[in-house]
């Protein structure tokens, strides 16, 4: 047990990177639980919750591409910091900018043909249906602030800048949460817009990031920033490169997103009231769920610069502290959400039965944490090693021949067959463990162990 437990200098290091990530993702599940809350109350009833969240299904889909490209981006960026070359951190960012930039316009394009579709899919009441279609024609102007936003976001984070997306974030949440306040309700004379307010207010916070982020980046000459786009070229080595990783880094992305996805229309198989219970269980995991931005990040950043280094010996001895410290991260955040779950649960004033569905969700979500935080290690070690293909398959083959068809099945047949929510969730989980021994596997073969810089 004793290789699970890190030195001083990797506490040290895990924290030091680690906290303002996780208190940003705090802040930003806050405001989402408190956007929700407001959402809710609108009307009195469920309905514009219900369309909002629908409406959110896809750009949660799309907001997980542009995390998977600046991820890649970040593989480059974290081993290129490690090894000390500015030219090619620079190089990186640029890289990633364009392409965030492109995917942006792809995402718009997405929305505009696929928006009322994904809608029809969650909810069936008409009134829920136009209040999603409403928040999407709004959201559809702040994409390209997203997109970008997450590729300084991910840029600075890799080379130890983690406290500016931090106060970025913490400016965007206040900036969205003000604007919920005054454009859903109409107070402060505006009038009062519903889920279309809520929208504008959620555009209006991404346009305050990005404008935090160009200012501070000015003001303060961040060296790896220096310069970064006064050009446009990026070495075909490097574009190669990134597109091998990309590809199967992005499309993991996609995959699981677009699993996830999946899961919650079977899960809550054409029952608005399950839909609701559900919705309501995953924004309270997501104040929890913070420590999941911490671990990711923590680890790419960690081994990234390691693997840079070509110290290999302290890359793995890392790996073992990582493990070791997200599982009892695990075991603390689980019972945490257990404890305080039906707490937080009155927050959205739910009728009996939906606040039974949901508890019982929650406490299958806390039950697995733990082994949440031991898969998500395994990812990001293979990751951090260019080993984009193992990682594709450790998060895709379980859910979608596992997950999936077991939600399909006892999803759909619930009603006749006697099944709860809960139940099926907990069914589903199935997929979790064997990633455990998956992960194991593709880890202990050590092809991760690798410095990429020199590829390139």
């Amino acid at each position: 047990m004793k290789k699970y437990l890190g030195d001083k200098k990797f506490y040290k290091h895990v924290f030091t990177l680690i906290l303002p990530i996780m208190l940003q993702q705090l802040f930003v599940s806050i405001a989402g639980y408190i956007d929700n809350l407001m959402i809710n109350s609108y009307g009195g009833n469920a309905l514009a919750y219900n369309g909002v969240s629908a409406a959110n299904r896809l750009i949660f889909v799309c907001n997980f591409v542009w995390m998977g490209l600046a991820a890649t981006a970040s593989i480059f960026i974290a081993q290129y910091f490690g090894a000390k070359n500015q030219e090619k951190i620079k190089e990186s960012i640029r890289l990633s900018l364009i392409v965030e930039a492109i995917f942006g316009v792809i995402g718009i394009l997405a929305i505009v043909f696929f928006g009322k579709l994904v809608v029809n899919t969650y909810v069936q009441e008409p009134v829920a249906r136009g209040y999603g279609y409403d928040y999407l024609k709004v959201m559809i102007f702040g994409v390209m602030f997203i997109s970008i936003n997450t590729a300084i976001s991910n840029s600075l984070r890799s080379v130890k800048k983690a406290n500016l997306p931090l106060i970025a974030g913490i400016i965007g949440i206040v900036v969205n949460i003000f604007l919920n306040y005054v454009l859903i309700f109409g107070h402060f004379g505006a009038p009062s817009m519903g889920p279309k307010g809520a929208a504008i207010a959620t555009v209006v916070s991404k346009v305050a990031e990005f404008l935090v982020f160009v200012i501070a980046i000015l003001i303060m000459q961040e060296e790896n920033f220096k310069g970064v786009l006064k050009s446009l070229k990026v070495s075909k080595s490097l574009v190669v490169e990134y597109i091998k990783k990309g590809v199967t880094l992005v499309s993991n992305e996609l995959l699981w997103s677009l699993g996830m996805v999946i899961l919650a229309a079977f899960y809550t198989y054409k029952n608005d009231l399950w839909y609701t219970a559900y919705s309501y269980s995953q924004n309270i995991s997501d104040l929890f769920f913070i420590i999941f931005s911490g671990i990711g990040t923590g680890t790419a950043v960690i081994l990234g610069e390691s693997l840079g280094k070509n110290d290999f010996e302290r890359a793995e001895k890392d790996y073992y502290s990582m493990r070791g410290f997200s599982t009892a991260a695990g075991v603390f955040v689980g019972i945490l959400m257990i404890i305080l779950g039906p707490y937080i649960s009155e927050l959205f004033n739910p009728t009996d039965e939906v606040k039974e569905i949901m508890v019982n969700v929650l406490n299958v979500t806390g039950i697995f944490c733990a082994v949440y935080c031991y898969n998500s290690v395994s990812f990001f070690v293979l990751r951090s090693g260019g080993d984009t293909t193992r990682a594709f398959i450790l998060d895709q083959t379980p859910t979608y021949l596992i997950g999936i068809p077991l939600a399909a099945i006892f999803g759909i047949n619930a009603k006749n067959w006697g099944i709860s929510l809960s139940m099926i969730f907990l069914i589903t989980h199935g997929n979790d463990v064997f990633k455990i021994f998956l992960g194991n596997y593709f880890v202990r073969k050590k092809k991760w162990l690798t410095n990429i810089t020199l590829e390139i």
